[in-house]
């Protein structure tokens, strides 16, 4: 499977706060299946906003020591992106990292502030990017099969995230993502995993197979791998 939502980066978010927790984090991912992971952490103005250089640099000390302690796993690198007021400026000038070094870019919306995702989106598609709704259940303004029609219609792709899939505790979220499964509107389910949550991807995955066997394998596996494939 591959996992293209992840915060397991040291040092540059809420993620992870050193090299040992990471290294964690990624034999937790081999356990549960996982044979890719794309690295996003965020870009939040005001909050999370460490330079591109410093990224990379802390993704090269990593990789060397996944290397080291022979883990079986593919890291590649991205960013979380919360939108803000420059942001189609910035997408035009090159000034992120996308995910995998792909035209696909992950972006995070408010939370509870109603928010024109899919003009953004549709602004982002024009520049020649693919816009990535990271979480979309996570929006208390979007929870719509509708809305979520009109973003795929616009050329956006729909992450949803592993957790509110098999945690019925998280009823909103839960009962949303149980609507765009049944209606085939999830493009990729990925982890937005941070080292203070549980990991709970191969029970997510488990559970929409046992419902859509070849859906839960395009959404876990096949869409999430074209993305990194795309940047190759």
């Amino acid at each position: 499977m591959t996992d293209i939502h992840c915060h397991v980066l040291p040092f540059v978010d809420d993620g992870s706060d050193s090299f040992e927790t990471s290294v964690s984090m990624l034999e937790e991912q081999i356990r549960q299946g996982v044979k890719n992971v794309i690295l996003t952490p965020h870009y939040r103005q005001g909050f999370y906003f460490a330079d591109d250089g410093e990224i990379r640099k802390c993704f090269d000390e990593l990789l060397a020591k996944v290397k080291e302690r022979g883990l079986n796993i593919n890291l590649f690198l991205g960013r979380e992106i919360t939108v803000y007021d420059n942001l189609e400026k910035d997408v035009k000038e090159g000034r992120f990292i996308s995910l995998a070094n792909s035209r696909f870019v992950l972006l995070e919306f408010p939370y509870s502030t109603d928010t024109d995702i899919e003009e953004i989106c549709y602004k982002i598609k024009l520049l020649g990017y693919v816009p990535v709704v990271a979480h979309v259940e996570r929006y208390s303004y979007y929870r719509s099969v509708e809305k979520v029609k009109r973003l795929k219609e616009c050329g956006a792709v729909i992450q949803v995230n592993s957790a509110p899939i098999v945690k019925a505790s998280m009823a909103s979220e839960n009962k949303f993502v149980k609507k765009l499964l049944k209606g085939k509107l999830v493009d990729v389910v990925a982890s937005d995993w941070h080292s203070t949550r549980t990991n709970c991807f191969q029970d997510a995955y488990q559970k929409v197979k046992s419902k859509y066997k070849d859906y839960a394998d395009l959404i876990f596996d096949i869409n999430p791998t074209h993305i990194i494939n795309s940047g190759k």
